[in-house]
């Protein structure tokens, strides 16, 4: 397997042709055929179902179309990094739970640099921004620790406190702390499996037994708030995404008997190459933290390392 038969499946499912796929990246039909024959042989099934009339994609197919397109993404933005030769843009990866708290903080600090760079936010899933690390895409990045990746020495964490909440519609008068077999009763929102909070409400509610209400799920913390505030259900939340809700009312905060350990989110990658520029978005990255962190003690915690 190499990178341009990826390239070439990759368009392939998307033109559903194979001239059409040839005159879009330069080659020629059989040069074509020769690289999604290739590709096929290197994995040992077949990708593509031809006993149908139209175009269709395999079970196998599909699992390698979204690797691919993977593949040609990190490639672009690798490929756009490289060439840009003012180096005049920083990225920074954050998860949700950082752009939606102190991560506007940093975005008003860096804004107020005297001719600092034009910064772009990248907010992902762990699994997403691991990616982008690895690529060379982010020149900082912040995950949960469950991404594998080791922290940064000499940085900082931020403990999100993680509850249940939910519009009081849904759950009605919490008169008690909920045990997780109340709260299975509940209609429930989950996390995707990529999620680093999949596997301690799965757990908790232990979800492999029966399931006696409705169960949704988020592909994304800021869908699971949505779907929260809609009434969908209730969900474990890292509470600071839903603060001002909670302190207006129109969600709840379920008190439980047994209380989710907070997610840590820390420093895990920073661009060497670019040593001066780093240190001082980074040094304004501990400061937005450590202020958020100050002004919204109940639900965040700053941990210098």
């Amino acid at each position: 397997m190499n990178f341009k038969q990826l390239e070439a499946f990759y368009w392939l499912t998307r033109l559903k042709s194979y001239q059409r796929v040839a005159d879009h990246i330069g080659l020629t039909q059989p040069a074509v055929s020769a690289r999604i024959s290739g590709l096929e042989a290197s994995f040992g099934v077949p990708l593509m179902d031809r006993t149908q009339a139209e175009f269709t994609l395999t079970e196998q197919g599909h699992e390698v179309a979204e690797y691919a397109e993977t593949f040609l993404n990190l490639s672009e933005a690798l490929t756009s990094r490289l060439r840009t030769k003012q180096k005049k843009r920083y990225t920074i990866g954050a998860v949700g739970m950082v752009t939606k708290t102190w991560g506007v903080t940093l975005r008003r600090k860096i804004s107020q640099m005297p001719e600092g760079p034009l910064v772009d936010f990248h907010s992902g899933s762990n699994v997403d921004l691991r990616q982008q690390v690895r690529s060379g895409a982010l020149d900082m990045a912040f995950v949960t620790g469950e991404a594998g990746l080791p922290q940064i020495q000499n940085s900082f964490s931020v403990l999100y406190r993680i509850g249940w909440v939910a519009r009081p519609d849904v759950v009605g008068e919490i008169t008690r702390p909920l045990t997780p077999d109340e709260l299975r009763e509940l209609p429930l929102i989950l996390y995707p499996h990529s999620s680093p909070l999949f596997g301690p409400v799965a757990d908790l509610v232990e979800e492999t037994k029966r399931r006696p209400n409705a169960r949704h799920t988020g592909n994304s913390l800021g869908t699971i708030c949505d779907l929260v505030r809609l009434g969908y259900g209730a969900s474990a939340v890292p509470l600071a995404a839903l603060e001002q809700e909670i302190s207006t009312g129109m969600l709840v905060e379920l008190p439980t008997t047994v209380q989710l350990a907070p997610l840590d989110v820390r420093c895990v990658h920073l661009n060497k190459a670019r040593k001066a520029q780093t240190e001082e978005i980074f040094a304004l990255a501990r400061q937005a933290a450590e202020e958020w962190a100050t002004a919204h003690p109940r639900y965040v915690a700053f941990r210098p390392a």
